[in-house]
């Protein structure tokens, strides 16, 4: 085990030297993959093919290298705004291109493993980064009857193959826990059943001890933040349909962390994870290790996490004060015009939010909660919005200004919501409500809350805040 703890220490150090800098955001498009393949397929180490196309008639890629009998194939991006590992192979596919340090491990893996890679099993579904594909079919429920074009691709492949190892590679929500905690599940594993009693065959059993064994690894990265996938049989998913066909499969959800909204981290721990993952399979090292390891693995909890928590404030409401908390979730909505993305916040929970987890959480005891309140001025032009002092405009309470011009965009691009109509009377803070707050102390202004976001009165200027437009 020491010696693998010193192999993932020193993938995770030199890393950056093989992330491919073309992808450093979540939403890419098929196009945009398309020249990291073409200069895959020119270097003689790699065999590129297209086995197919998409509904809407894009190319879908195998990547194979190795000449070893074991044979490791691996599928990401089924789900089209699924895009962590996808990012992670490209990283892969660039450290089997360098020489340097780990040459040696590069050439026993070659000897051992023959490794297949499909980068983006959906690509029309990565075109608008939606789960479905175009025809509005989950893929991963289409094992069965393959009504895709999609699945048939990777049935097809899966039976030409016939692979010891499969890695099904996913995002899952990011308001999983791991576990009856407050920490998220980063990273979630599952060797997935291959019947509905759940039984544990030896190919199961194979998926089991690799994910136990790269689980304790892992364990250094990100103790605590580690969960096990629902194990309920699915026969319309590829993984259990798999496992079932003698394939050892093994799901790697990819979750949230903490100031990584772009994935980056965790895509820096899909790349260890899936190289060690070869170590193990090429030295049979997953072996020696029991079933206890996977069985420990707390399973996921859902929607036990909140993008911003603040605790311990006072509510004055229907003229009592209360001491409360207040969850918020902001909803992510795709740009296409901008390749990029807008959120829009809403109260997901208020009172006691002990059980729940934060990735912005703050406790602040002393301090009340007030509806924001809306610019009485109207607001003639684009430029005149831009040129606000938006913290002046926040310290006499306000969230909300009123347009008296043409609003294209679906959201404020500016740290304020805008108003097309009337002002919608808020008097009260409701779950499920807009999320647009006051937090004074003392009278005195100290944090605002804009389309759920927090910003502090007395920080920088927030730079990835946007508003809503009410209509």
């Amino acid at each position: 085990m020491d010696q693998y703890k010193e192999f993932t220490e020193s993938l995770n150090n030199n890393y950056p030297e093989y992330r491919e800098e073309s992808l450093n955001r979540r939403r890419f498009k098929h196009s945009e993959i398309l020249p990291l393949i073409k200069g895959i397929k020119e270097n003689p180490l790699f065999t590129v093919k297209q086995i197919g196309s998409s509904a809407q008639g894009r190319e879908i890629y195998l990547i194979s290298l190795g000449k070893g009998k074991t044979k490791v194939f691996l599928w990401s991006q089924m789900h089209g705004d699924e895009s962590t590992a996808t990012m992670a192979l490209f990283d892969i596919c660039n450290f089997f291109r360098r020489s340097d340090q780990f040459d040696e491990f590069r050439k026993d893996i070659l000897n051992n493993l023959t490794i297949y890679f499909i980068p983006m099993v959906n690509p029309d579904g990565a075109e608008l980064f939606e789960r479905r594909n175009s025809m509005q079919i989950d893929i991963n429920r289409d094992a069965l009857k393959q009504q895709t074009p999609e699945a048939k691709i990777l049935i097809d492949t899966f039976n030409t193959l016939k692979a010891d190892f499969g890695f099904n590679l996913h995002d899952q929500s990011i308001y999983y826990s791991a576990g009856r905690t407050t920490n998220s599940a980063s990273v979630s594993f599952l060797a997935p059943p291959a019947d509905y009693d759940k039984s544990i065959s030896p190919v199961r059993k194979k998926s089991m001890q690799l994910i136990g064994f790269i689980s304790n690894l892992l364990n250094d990265f990100i103790p605590g933040h580690i969960g096990r996938y629902t194990d309920d049989y699915e026969p319309r998913a590829f993984g259990d349909t798999f496992q079932s066909l003698g394939t050892s499969t093994v799901l790697i959800e990819t979750g949230g962390w903490k100031n990584d909204p772009e994935k980056q981290f965790l895509r820096n721990l899909n790349f260890i994870i899936l190289l060690t993952s070869f170590k193990s399979i090429a030295d049979e090292n997953y072996l020696n290790q029991d079933l206890t390891a996977y069985e420990k693995i707390p399973y996921n909890q859902e929607d036990n996490m909140m993008d911003l928590v603040l605790r311990n404030l006072v509510f004055r409401i229907d003229g009592r004060s209360i001491k409360a908390d207040i969850g918020i979730n902001r909803t992510e909505f795709t740009d296409h015009s901008a390749k990029s993305y807008y959120c829009i916040g809403r109260v997901a929970d208020l009172g006691d939010l002990s059980v729940f987890g934060g990735y912005e959480d703050y406790n602040l005891e002393g301090m009340e909660i007030s509806v924001g309140k809306t610019f009485e001025k109207e607001i003639t032009s684009l430029d005149e919005l831009s040129g606000l002092d938006f913290k002046e405009l926040y310290l006499q309470g306000f969230t909300d200004v009123n347009a008296g011009f043409a609003v294209e965009k679906e959201y404020s691009e500016f740290p304020v919501n805008i108003l097309l109509k009337k002002e919608i009377k808020k008097d009260k803070i409701k779950v499920e409500d807009p999320a647009n707050f006051i937090i004074s102390q003392n009278g005195s202004v100290k944090f605002v809350v804009v389309n759920g976001y927090l910003i502090d009165i007395k920080g920088p200027s927030p730079e990835s805040v946007n508003g809503e437009v009410f209509r």
